[in-house]
């Protein structure tokens, strides 16, 4: 089999579909059954042996200081159609997959992973000139596509509801999990705590954007809830990269840095990542909508319980080792919270049956799974 792999998602700072991509193009290098794998980024052939955090410097860059980005994304990606077709002419035979929604033009099989609905379902969380843009195009993917991946089983049945795309056509493949997220003690965790002042399995920690999806405002206002020993024994700690429409959670992030309660580091390379998974107490994810959901699992294997939202994907991929809140309920997520914080007895268990409920999720098995929809007719 011959697959082309569109890789532009590989671009700093590394979120959830670029570091899917990444460990996707990984896999598929490894498998028996691949004779061939090309990765296509921008207007190029990018080696997948050179496959890093970063394959477009130049687009990284791009995206944080052009100010029309409804036409810069218009202009971008009609420049990379033509690129892409132009050198893929004779290529028909290869098997072309967009691990990112949106199908570049192929004359052979197509492709594409749709990690969530959100455009469709939550759309007041999306900035304009992106719905315009998926809007735009999403309904000619779906047209062009021979299959459709999905990580989870709810997106998949979302997907047959509101598009009617044949549910035989579409590939339920979990998302993995690095071996690299592992329980770590207050030893292999100092260099990344010490200089952020946190103490091992003495904090919360919080993995997401800085955007409306992810439920952030209504966390830190449940924790603001919480009494006032609890959280000067466990500050909340959030991490992760600059998202948008935030100005309101920005202020309010502002308010509670300036009286002491959090920590916002930004975002941070992998390796502290997965110290500040080992090192925390519990990770809090109660986003309005995931479509995963990877900090769970990333969480899990790190040996941290976590405390998610009983919506979309999020109780799927918990599978029963979560605490679950209303995510729409600020008093039920400070309730679970407080809860969770407290009961040594629960956390314990969280932490031994998350860390096997972990190990089904594999980069590995990722990449088997795909091949399926590869082969779908």
């Amino acid at each position: 089999m011959k697959v082309i792999l569109n890789v532009d998602a590989i671009t700093q700072p590394l979120t959830g579909i670029g570091q899917y991509t990444l460990q996707l193009a990984r896999g598929l290098q490894s498998l028996e059954m691949i004779d061939e794998l090309r990765c296509f980024s921008a207007s190029r052939w990018v080696n997948p042996e050179h496959l890093g955090g970063d394959v477009n410097p130049w687009l990284s860059r791009f995206k944080q200081w052009v100010p029309f980005k409804g036409l810069a994304l218009a202009a971008y990606a009609n420049r990379r159609n033509r690129h892409f077709s132009r050198l893929t002419q004779d290529l028909s035979d290869h098997v072309l997959h967009s691990p990112n929604f949106i199908l570049m033009p192929f004359l052979g099989r197509s492709v594409a992973t749709f990690h969530d609905l959100s455009f469709v379902h939550y759309r007041d969380t999306q900035p304009a000139y992106r719905l315009r843009f998926l809007d735009r195009e999403i309904p000619r993917t779906l047209e062009q596509a021979t299959a459709l991946i999905t990580p989870s089983a709810y997106v998949k049945q979302e997907i047959v509801s509101h598009y009617g795309f044949p549910a035989k056509r579409i590939q339920v493949t979990p998302l993995g999990v690095d071996p690299g997220f592992q329980p770590r003690d207050e030893q292999q965790t100092r260099g990344t705590l010490a200089p952020l002042e946190l103490v091992h399995k003495q904090y919360v920690l919080a993995v997401a954007t800085t955007e409306p999806r992810k439920n952030l405002s209504r966390l830190l206002s449940a924790y603001a809830g919480l009494p006032a020993g609890l959280r000067a024994d466990c500050p909340l700690v959030l991490v992760g990269a600059k998202g948008w429409l935030n100005s309101d959670l920005n202020r309010q992030i502002k308010t509670m840095l300036n009286e002491g309660q959090i920590r916002v580091p930004g975002y941070l390379p992998e390796d502290q990542l997965k110290e500040l998974y080992a090192g925390a107490r519990l990770t809090a994810l109660p986003s309005l909508y995931e479509g995963f959901g990877l900090p769970i699992i990333e969480s899990m294997a790190s040996g941290t319980p976590v405390l998610t939202a009983n919506h979309s994907a999020m109780a799927e991929v918990a599978a029963g080792h979560a605490r679950l809140c209303d995510p729409l309920d600020v008093s039920d997520i400070q309730l679970q919270l407080q809860t969770a914080l407290e009961d040594t007895t629960w956390l314990n268990q969280a932490t031994q049956k998350g860390l096997s409920h972990a190990q089904s999720f594999s980069w590995q098995r990722c990449a088997q799974t795909t091949l399926s929809a590869y082969r779908a007719d």
